[in-house]
């Protein structure tokens, strides 16, 4: 561990150490930006989980106070409400009824319907889903089932969240690395050095560092900052052509 956080500060500090990296092989360069992204994903993940969390929390609290108990056993939903059950607010709607009588959401620019068999959700006028509920066998929603999201919402969200921004950075990264890799020939060309593939790649990968950590931190604290995919390319670029010329032999 201390070794990694070692090679991220010398990544971003020291132009010499990518004399070194030229050397490490793909697979040690592969473990390194694996390690990375991890670290990045599993902070922005805590992040990102407390702030959907924040919000689960006020949906659940919204249905307490609007919807009736929703109960499906077997795949069949049903209502202890009055139905057609109906929540319009502006062009959303939530609309709870298992008798058949309302079968779509026209009306609405967006919604939910449940009924007998399914859940439609309606994102846009041209989305639709449709999830079965087949597969449902028990399922009681009440005040006791919204608590209890409530009170796990973190541990529900966080271990999604952070699959999903882990493979996501891991193919984003990888594919810059990939394609900014024709940086570093142009580089090693203009500057006569001579670099194996394994050798770009390495460089690639450890020359991302910055740039990633600069990305992860603007992400942690919710700052769209106009045109920072260009000062990330910027920054990026620099290290790849730094990193070359320090790799060339004296």
């Amino acid at each position: 561990m201390k070794t990694f956080f070692g090679e991220i500060w010398k990544a971003i500090s020291d132009f010499k150490f990518y004399k070194v990296v030229k050397n490490f092989s793909a697979g040690k360069a592969f473990k390194y930006i694996l390690s990375l992204i991890l670290l990045v994903s599993l902070i922005l993940s805590i992040r990102y989980s407390f702030v959907l969390g924040a919000g689960l929390n006020v949906a659940m609290d919204w249905m307490k106070e609007n919807l009736p108990v929703i109960e499906v056993q077997n795949g069949v939903a049903s209502v202890n409400a009055e139905q057609p059950f109906k929540i319009a607010e502006q062009d959303f709607a939530v609309i709870l009824d298992t008798t058949g009588k309302t079968a779509s959401l026209d009306g609405y620019a967006k919604g939910v319907l449940l009924m007998k068999d399914k859940v439609i959700y309606k994102e846009s006028e041209v989305k639709t889903e449709i999830y079965s509920l087949a597969d449902v066998k028990s399922l009681r929603i009440d005040e006791n089932f919204m608590n209890g999201i409530k009170k796990n919402a973190i541990w529900i969200i966080f271990p999604f969240m952070l699959l999903g921004i882990y493979i996501y950075m891991i193919l984003a990264r990888l594919l810059q690395t990939v394609i900014f890799s024709l940086i570093t020939v142009f580089a090693a060309a203009i500057n006569k050095v001579q670099l194996a593939y394994s050798q770009i790649f390495a460089i690639g990968i450890y020359a991302v560092t910055l740039s990633t950590l600069l990305g992860a931190m603007a992400a942690l604290f919710l700052k769209e900052i106009p045109g920072m995919g260009w000062i990330y390319a910027a920054i990026y670029i620099t290290y790849l052509i730094v990193a070359v010329i320090n790799c060339k032999e004296t």
